[in-house]
């Protein structure tokens, strides 16, 4: 008896250790093959942000093995229909962009940080998404995700690392920041399964 609740005991350990899965139900079920990516809401004081991340989201998701509309040419349609607000666009019925585009799904990014921060003599860049994935005939989230990426630089004399924070502070460059983000958003075991244009379509769902 005794030996029988050090195994219980063990077991449940770890099924609390363990990771919890992504819910990919609704996922599985749609099984999107195209996605629309919207303009981005920025909630960072970096004005910015929003037309740097635009430029990093695209790749990702193609290697991913999804058609991506193109960016540029998605905002230069929404504008010809007066939605020049991100805010607005996000709040638009999922379906309208089945309406305009016929995408399976829209892809709805909000930049929560972007920034350069400072504890002493040490900086850190912070870029922070959030990702919410629609279907476009029902308006059903399939998949959500929220992701970051922090770069630290530091060490060295007093005089040297002031220089550098200030020269860092002018010149930071996000671009590979949030390259790197998608990258990491998109992967598994948080991200998104294969499109039909990857050779693993269907077959990885044991890594999510």
């Amino acid at each position: 008896m005794r030996v029988f609740l050090i195994i219980l005991l063990a077991c449940l350990m770890q099924a609390c250790a363990a990771p919890r899965r992504t819910d990919l139900d609704a996922f599985y079920a749609h099984q999107p093959r195209s996605i629309l990516v919207v303009p981005v809401v920025n909630e960072s004081p970096e004005v910015t942000a929003n037309s740097v991340f635009i430029t990093s989201i695209t790749q990702p998701l193609a290697e991913r093995g999804y058609y991506v509309f193109p960016v540029y040419l998605t905002d230069m349609i929404l504008r010809d229909f007066g939605l020049v607000e991100a805010g607005h666009v996000h709040q638009l019925p999922a379906e309208r962009f089945y309406e305009l585009f016929g995408a399976d799904a829209v892809l709805l990014v909000t930049i929560k940080d972007w920034s350069t921060k400072y504890l002493g003599l040490v900086s850190s860049v912070v870029v922070s998404m959030e990702y919410i994935l629609k279907d476009t005939k029902t308006g059903q989230v399939l998949w959500k995700n929220d992701q970051g990426f922090v770069q630290q630089s530091g060490g060295g004399d007093l005089i040297s690392m002031a220089v550098s924070a200030a020269v860092n502070a002018l010149m930071t460059d996000y671009l590979p920041l949030a390259r790197q983000a998608n990258l990491l958003a998109f992967q598994p075991p948080k991200g998104l399964p294969a499109g039909p244009y990857h050779p693993q379509y269907q077959q990885d769902k044991d890594r999510f």
